[in-house]
């Protein structure tokens, strides 16, 4: 679980256990409060990474990371993104580009 994005980005936390998502809490720059998914990334085949989502998942936003950002999108948006394109996997860029409910936070 990514401790890090927790630490630097939200408040009021409370810890889940054996559940779709690891944490909730409220987004310090927006006290909006939501269920997060913050696992870390999987390694996939042919140098790949990325995560797999339950289309049943509880977790209202799924946490993505490069370098430098913390990248938050919405699951059901992008769960249903996803099964209209018919799709087993996007690149985070595309993801962002096509969604309409993301948040770019930079990495302090």
């Amino acid at each position: 679980m990514n401790i890090k994005f927790v630490n630097e980005c939200l408040t009021n936390i409370i810890w889940h256990e054996n559940s779709s998502y690891q944490v909730d809490g409220l987004l310090q720059q927006s006290n909006q409060y939501y269920k997060f998914d913050i696992r870390y990334l999987n390694d996939f085949p042919e140098d790949k990474k990325g995560k797999l989502i339950n289309s049943k998942s509880q977790a209202d936003k799924v946490l993505f990371e490069d370098d430098e950002n913390w990248v938050l999108v919405d699951t059901q948006e992008l769960i249903k993104y996803m099964k209209e394109h018919s799709l087993k996997e996007i690149k985070l860029e595309e993801l962002i580009k096509s969604i309409e409910w993301n948040i770019i936070l930079p990495k302090k």
